[in-house]
């Protein structure tokens, strides 16, 4: 059976170029708690990943086991806002992590994840559908919406690219073909 590499490179001469000079490879492995995952995302939003890299790490440090899926030290509002994190996101990082056993139980229980946080204030089609690229490492999503994403097809492919009609060649492992063209941006890693 072919990688997910191999296969994009077999349907995608522009993306075989782009895999073919990356040393890392598509972790498809989750790596991270995914409640912690998710707060990083909702922290990610509207912001660019090097700002939402440094936040991260500064919660980590401030909290430090805030990424082991403990309920020991959750953050209060007021404690994100002073590390930079807008009021709305704050509220929905806290909410996240004070209902963290219960989002954990509803997706145990059989419920997806999407279904899980929809009732979430702040928490819409891109923080899902990167969180399931970036920490549940789902191998087939495609964040239309995403504003770095567009700006690295324009750039491999050109502009007046349909990102829908474009990825139908990706199918299966289309979240794999953005995680590549975004890594063509030089930006840091949401992961």
């Amino acid at each position: 059976m072919a990688t997910a590499e191999q296969f994009l490179s077999a349907n995608d001469p522009k993306l075989s170029e782009i895999i073919s000079c990356q040393s890392a490879r598509w972790p498809f492995q989750a790596t991270e708690d995914p409640i912690w995952g998710l707060v990083r995302i909702v922290m990610a939003q509207q912001i660019s990943t090097r700002v939402a890299c440094r936040l991260a790490e500064h919660v980590m440090v401030a909290y430090p086991k805030i990424d082991s899926g403990s309920c020991e030290s959750i953050p209060d509002v007021s404690s994100l806002r002073r590390l930079g994190i807008p009021e709305r996101r704050a509220l929905c990082c806290v909410s996240l992590l004070q209902r963290s056993d219960e989002i954990r139980e509803r997706v145990k229980g059989g419920q997806t994840w999407q279904e899980v946080v929809a009732d979430f204030k702040g928490i819409g089609p891109w923080t899902i559908d990167v969180f399931r690229i970036m920490v549940l490492r789902h191998p087939d999503v495609l964040p239309t919406g995403d504003v770095g994403l567009k700006r690295a097809v324009e750039r491999v492919y050109g502009d007046c690219q349909n990102m829908d009609h474009l990825s139908e060649r990706w199918r299966p492992f289309r979240s794999v073909a953005c995680w590549y063209l975004w890594r063509t941006l030089g930006n840091e890693q949401l992961g």
